[in-house]
């Protein structure tokens, strides 16, 4: 699918900033922009599988322990540099570098995946990553550590098919790199605004002010909409409150399912406050849309006499207090979702005490520093099932989000993960994780919002990637997404 060549195509998104593309960061409107600017080695098709991008193809060798990637030889960077595999090397020990920051947390993150990892050019053209032990998800790693012009540093300078021209507050403004070895960009300006009212989005598309408007939800569209167009995806965000396992009464597995069963996921996800119908149910730690969800899995039934009955069990037949934080955003609905949850857990016998941070970076810290009593609001965000897995549930590992849940058994298959390069074959490893968490509940499971977009005419026949991300961009077989 394409868009028509145009000589300025404008975003309207939640925020809009130049970011550092080494910062891990899984906010689609900075990573819509970095990917603008910037190429990886890999990138993610329509159907999330990954495909070359500036690595032409690689093999795994010595076990799942040595990584070897062949890389373009027609890319140039935007100062007219030729890419080499010395630069792809120096970027991703620059993003793994113990003084590369973080965001909402995420400091430590990468490095932690590829510690002791050994990482080399063998020539201009070869990359070579080398890993202490089985590393099958060396390419959800890759697929957002940029490649950058190491020479240049600390200027950073990509070999996107865009590059920066200007930003100022709210508004970033990026032109085409015509020699991009994908081909030139369908869009000689690509303008980036910020506007974090949705219903302000929505009306700067209506008015002609701009082409293409991101998170405008359907139910904020009314009456005729015959000069746009609107799209919605599933998306591979969850969702989910995370329990506190270290301390307190939800270490015990009888008390995490009742708070399951007490939920009406149906009411919360048609709540116009919260998700207005339009989100799917999750049974376990992953979307609908990531890899390894089963599909004949479903989420927890709504049966408050279940909740009672395993209360009862777990000696709380008189009922329990527990102490629920939450942002103010990320999810924006917080609020609201969490009063409507505290109503329904009142009917089961649970009082939940809110407690909201206005803070966004100090709540995510609080978190990951588990100070944040019984139970946490938050939102998972990569769209790697790998990810998620290990920066929040493998207890070895005790990632950032990691809140003592503690699993052997979920251990030994993540391991076997690691070690399996066969897709079906991690596909159903990934599916015996999903069900054991399910059964396990670490989480309060909620729901999976879908993702929403605007478009004018100039956006006829764009689609977002499979990420859920704005490319306006050259395909290498001609086309533009």
């Amino acid at each position: 699918m394409t868009i028509a060549s145009t000589p300025v195509f404008t975003v309207v998104q939640p925020s809009a900033v130049l970011a550092d593309p080494h910062i891990l960061s899984d906010i689609r409107d900075r990573r819509s922009i970095i990917d603008s600017i910037y190429d990886s080695l890999v990138r993610r098709d329509d159907h999330g599988q990954f495909i070359p991008w500036l690595a032409t193809h690689w093999r795994v060798e010595n076990k799942g322990l040595r990584w070897c990637f062949n890389l373009r030889t027609d890319v140039i960077f935007h100062n007219g540099s030729a890419l080499t595999a010395q630069d792809a090397a120096g970027s991703l020990r620059r993003a793994l570098s113990a003084d590369m920051p973080g965001e909402l947390g995420t400091e430590g993150v990468l490095r932690g995946y590829l510690e002791g990892a050994k990482i080399a050019a063998t020539d201009d053209s070869v990359l070579i990553v080398e890993t202490l032990s089985p590393f099958g998800d060396l390419l959800d790693l890759l697929v957002d550590i940029p490649v950058v012009e190491t020479s240049s540093l600390p200027k950073l300078i990509g070999s996107g098919p865009y590059r920066a021209s200007s930003q100022q507050p709210g508004k970033v403004v990026l032109q085409a790199f015509n020699p991009h070895w994908a081909g030139p960009p369908p869009a000689q300006s690509l303008v980036w605004l910020a506007e974090p009212d949705a219903k302000r989005r929505l009306a700067l598309l209506q008015q002609g002010k701009v082409d293409l408007a991101v998170d405008t939800p359907a139910h904020y569209v009314t009456g005729s909409h015959d000069n746009f167009q609107i799209l919605k995806r599933k998306s591979t965000l969850c969702v989910i409150f995370l329990f506190n396992l270290f301390s307190g009464p939800l270490q015990d597995v009888r008390i995490r399912k009742a708070l399951n069963y007490a939920i009406n996921l149906t009411d919360i996800i048609n709540d116009p406050a919260i998700a207005a119908g339009q989100a799917a149910p999750l049974a376990g730690p992953l979307s609908p849309r990531h890899a390894g969800t089963p599909a004949d899995l479903c989420a927890y039934a709504y049966n408050q006499q279940k909740a009672r009955e395993l209360l009862a069990e777990a000696g709380y037949a008189q009922g329990l207090t527990l102490e629920f934080s939450l942002p103010a955003t990320f999810p924006d609905e917080s609020i609201p979702l969490a009063e409507r949850i505290a109503q329904q857990l009142k009917d089961v016998g649970i009082t939940a005490n809110l407690t909201v941070y206005h803070d966004r970076p100090a709540y995510a810290h609080r978190v990951r520093d588990k100070q944040f009593g019984d139970v946490a609001c938050f939102d998972s965000s990569p769209a790697s099932a790998w990810r998620v897995y290990i920066e929040k549930l493998d207890s070895r590992r005790q990632g950032p989000w990691w809140q003592g849940y503690h699993s052997e058994t979920l251990n030994a298959l993540l391991n076997e993960i690691a070690a399996t390069q066969h897709a079906e074959q991690r596909q159903a490893l990934l599916a015996q994780a999903f069900t054991l968490v399910h059964h396990d509940a670490p989480w309060l499971f909620l729901y999976a919002p879908d993702n929403h977009w605007t478009l004018g005419e100039k956006a006829k026949g764009w689609q977002p990637t499979f990420e859920g991300r704005v490319r306006i961009i050259a395909n290498p077989d001609g086309g533009t997404h």
